[in-house]
């Protein structure tokens, strides 16, 4: 009786202790979180973060921890994994933190969801885990115009916001293609398709761009008016056909 007794409190031991590694490493998310100062498409040097409670704001999280060998590729990969949907196709960016830390020193793969193209963090409460499954909140849809300042201080430098289609918006994500020689030709067929159109030169009204990750995510974007405005698009335009832009 009295080893079954030991057992028992050995078991309890140990499940109260991976209960509270489980709580002060992100819960059901990542291996903690960390908050940064603002960056621009890229992880900060990691001796600028400071590990915070995954409950509270933050920017990073931290998903995996990684030899140098290989390093980014398998971040990559681990971040897929972890959003549960292509990397590309989501609101996020990925890279590695370095754990200043003297006793651990850990190479750790993070994401952050950020506010549009130019990457920057938006903060969050609540983990990235499995956004790009279900209800897929981290894909990307819609595209709102960034009027403001470029991400290098460049005035005249343009950036898309992630934004709903029930808002209005500069641009609709509707395919990817791989990199090549003549992305606009690629981009132009899954275009036509997202539309259910056999040539999207049957719309004089509407034209493809594409941003670059891995490979080119293809958009279907307004031409503009007379005054240059191509954000006025309020509704998607999947299966719209030859229909009236949705505004």
């Amino acid at each position: 009786m009295r080893t079954k007794t030991l057992v028992v409190v050995l078991v309890l031991a140990v499940a109260g202790a991976v209960f509270l590694w489980w709580r002060e490493t992100g819960g059901e998310g990542g291996l903690g979180c960390y908050t940064a100062p603002v960056t621009a498409g890229i992880l900060p040097d990691t001796g600028a973060v400071q590990a915070v409670g995954c409950d509270e704001p933050h920017d990073y999280e931290a998903i995996a921890i990684l030899t140098e060998a290989g390093a980014e590729e398998r971040c990559r990969e681990e971040a897929e994994s972890f959003l549960g949907g292509p990397w590309e196709q989501s609101r996020t960016i990925y890279g590695l933190l370095r754990d200043k830390d003297p006793v651990r020193g850990r190479l750790l793969c993070a994401v952050a969801e950020t506010a549009g193209t130019g990457g920057r963090p938006v903060g969050s409460t609540r983990s990235m885990k499995d956004g790009m499954r279900g209800d897929r909140r981290l894909a990307i849809t819609c595209l709102v115009t960034d009027t403001g300042t470029g991400t290098d201080g460049d005035e005249e430098e343009q950036e898309y916001l992630f934004g709903e289609c029930t808002q209005s918006h500069a641009a609709e994500f509707v395919g990817t293609v791989a990199p090549g020689d003549d992305t606009d030709a690629d981009c132009r067929e899954v275009a036509a398709a997202y539309l259910g159109l056999p040539d999207l030169r049957q719309r004089a009204d509407l034209r493809v761009a594409w941003l670059s990750r891995e490979n080119e995510l293809c958009l279907v974007t307004e031409v503009p008016d007379p005054a240059g405005r191509h954000d006025t698009l309020r509704g998607s335009v999947q299966g719209l056909g030859g229909g009236p832009l949705p505004r």
